[in-house]
């Protein structure tokens, strides 16, 4: 039973550096935490990380990342057989290098089943985080444009307000131009009424200066009317008191 026992130890230890495993794994562990609180945090060196990140996840590094992950389970995997293992072998047996080698098993298996959670808490959380960094660029760009809107919608209101106030003023021009041509519209009809006024006027001078003209015709035949018979009786009077009809 003991050299079955100091068989298997052999082949352990012989199989697994402890020193280099354990500070293998607590590397791959810190560097995990390092890359999780990175993530959690918004810092300049998130984004970049979110990068590196995806370029992990295409192609080469991508399958190098599984081989990773799948080593990590498989020695997990071993360690705890390992655990199982001794612990059916040596149920009875009480030695100290027994129980360091389980409990050495039992380190390793847990550390190596920390360092896969943290490896799926990565990746959960490098996806979820994308989607956070994504999410975000797309508010900060909403927020730019919602502001280059309400800028854009407060110059389209100063201007509106200043058509306002020009179709104000110019309201209140057209009334004043309404009021003046209502004014001059007043002083064209008064103007008509006096051309009226005075073209009667000037029609019945005309009539009178017709009938005038008429009179004065009349007057100018009796005048010479009364001329032609002054002149006749002159030479009937003048005929009868001639010296040659007397004699004389």
């Amino acid at each position: 039973m003991s050299s079955a026992t100091n068989q298997f130890t052999v082949l352990t230890i012989s199989q697994f550096d402890s020193h280099n495993i354990i500070h293998l794994s607590f590397t791959i562990a810190f560097a995990q935490m390092i890359i999780i609180i990175l993530l959690l945090f918004e810092t300049p060196f998130r984004n970049p990380l979110v990068l590196r990140l995806d370029q992990f996840k295409i192609g080469k590094p991508q399958l190098a990342v599984k081989s990773f992950g799948a080593t990590l389970f498989v020695a997990m995997m071993y360690n705890i057989y390992s655990v199982f293992e001794l612990r059916r072998r040596f149920v009875d047996a009480v030695d100290s290098s027994n129980h360091i080698l389980l409990a050495y098993h039992m380190f390793v298996a847990y550390l190596m089943g920390f360092s896969l959670f943290l490896l799926v808490t990565v990746n959960s959380l490098h996806r979820y985080i994308k989607e956070v960094v994504m999410v975000t660029e797309i508010i900060r760009a909403t927020k730019k444009q919602n502001r280059a809107y309400e800028n854009c919608m407060k110059k389209r209101a100063e201007e509106a307000e200043t058509i306002r106030k020009d179709i104000s003023r110019l309201k209140t021009d057209i009334i004043n131009l309404e009021s003046e041509c209502s004014m001059k519209e007043q002083a064209v009809q008064l103007l008509r009424a006096e051309s009226s006024t005075l073209k009667d006027r000037l029609e019945g001078c005309l009539v009178e200066y017709d009938r005038l003209l008429t009179y004065n015709k009349d007057l100018r035949e009796q005048l010479q009317g009364v001329n032609g018979r002054s002149s006749h009786s002159d030479g009937i009077i003048s005929a009868f008191f001639s010296w040659d009809r007397w004699g004389l």
